[in-house]
Parts: structure tokens; C-alpha cells; sequence
């Protein structure tokens, strides 16, 4: 668990793209947990690479971005959005926010795809879950206020960090975990998604610092 030191008091006003994207999801959610055939509406829904590179199910790169496997699936990752996407809407506006945060999502569903043709466990597997597109924030966060100070809150001794150590420390875990999916059984997590949305997300960062005189 993560949290900001000192709270940046962001009006929701300001951040009305962020507070409708945590609705959907959670409104999501629920319509999966009431799905009376009891698959949390997998099929049809959620990514499943074997599907989508056969032509089919095409719309699930973008659906299953707001969808998740369970309660602590989407509180971890509403969790995390809420800590970060307040600043990047602010800075960034609400347009380039919300691309950003859905190229993001599309890119690392896409990555992960492509690489389970080299990890075949995942081929036939769907997929779900919002965390390409909040690493691909994650990412935004890291370059566009990398002095930020949070608290990282553990099971042992809670250590503060700046939002820079941050997105490396996340962006070195998931390339570690992705090298390590080659070679044995993956743990079921799609590290290749959160690479993806990483890297979209600092692609964009990176555009909006080099234009944006105020960064």
C-alpha cells in the first residue's frame, strides 16, 4: 500500500476524468459479481489472446481493461489509481489524461498477447484488469513529479520514497518478473501488460514534458 505524504487537495473538478474512470470500474465490477452464470462475465468480456489474434472478440482489448477478478483485484488497483491519477489529470488536462490511460491499457493487453505466443500458459487464458493502464500512469507520475514523497506502508516497517524510486523500483520488479515468466510456470500475473502500460505511459509523459513549458 502507497500513500502521498502530503495530499495535493486537487478539486474534483479538476479531476473529473480520474472520478469517472474509478466509477466505471467499480460499476463494472459489481455487474460481474451479479452475473447470474457465475463466470463474472469472462466470456465475451475479457481478453483472451487465442480469441482476439483469430479475429474474434476484438472489443475485449478495450473491456477488459475495466474489469477485475475479485475484491482485492480492484481495490489494489483503484487503490493505486486514486493515489496517482488526481496529479496526472491536473497536470496533463482531461483529454491527454484519458488517452493516455486508455493507450496505455490497449498497449499492455496488447504486449501481453503477443508475448503469450512465447509463453503458451497464457494463450488460451482470459485476461482482465486495469493495471496496464495504471502502470502506464504509474509511469506519467514518476517523470511529471519525480520528488513527490509517499509512504509505502508494509507488513515490517513503513519507509518513505520518492514518486522516481517508485516508478523505477515497479518498472525493475515487472522486468525481472517478466524475464522469470519465461523460463518456469508464471505466477498468473500479465507482467508483460504492466510493461506495456509502463512504457506507453512514459512515451506520453516524456511528449508532454518536451512541449510543456511548465515541465
Amino acid at each position: 500500500m502507497v500513500l502521498e505524504i502530503q495530499n495535493d487537495k486537487i478539486p474534483f473538478s479538476k479531476q473529473y476524468i480520474a472520478v469517472g474512470i474509478l466509477l466505471i470500474n467499480i460499476i463494472v465490477y459489481l455487474i460481474q459479481y451479479l452475473d447470474p452464470t457465475g463466470n463474472m462475465l469472462l466470456d465475451g468480456f475479457a481478453f483472451t489472446p487465442s480469441e482476439f489474434f483469430a479475429g474474434k472478440e476484438w472489443w475485449t482489448i478495450f473491456t477488459c481493461m475495466f474489469m477485475h477478478a475479485n475484491p482485492i483485484h480492484i481495490i489494489m488497483n483503484m487503490w493505486f489509481f486514486y493515489v496517482v491519477a488526481d496529479n496526472c489529470e491536473f497536470a496533463m488536462g482531461h483529454l491527454w489524461f484519458l488517452i493516455t490511460y486508455l493507450v496505455s491499457g490497449v498497449i499492455g493487453t496488447l504486449l501481453h498477447g503477443v508475448t503469450s505466443f512465447f509463453i503458451p500458459i497464457f494463450y488460451n487464458i482470459p485476461t482482465l484488469g486495469a493495471s496496464g493502464a495504471i502502470y502506464g500512469l504509474i509511469a506519467v507520475y514518476a517523470i511529471l513529479f519525480p520528488n513527490i514523497k509517499l509512504q509505502v506502508v508494509t507488513s515490517k516497517v513503513p519507509y518513505k520514497i520518492s514518486a522516481r524510486s517508485f516508478g523505477l523500483i515497479y518498472l525493475i520488479t515487472e522486468i525481472i518478473y517478466g524475464l522469470i515468466s519465461f523460463t518456469t510456470i508464471p505466477d498468473g500475473t500479465a507482467h508483460f501488460a504492466h510493461l506495456g502500460g509502463f512504457i506507453a505511459g512514459a512515451a506520453f509523459a516524456l511528449l508532454f514534458k518536451a512541449f510543456d513549458k511548465e515541465f
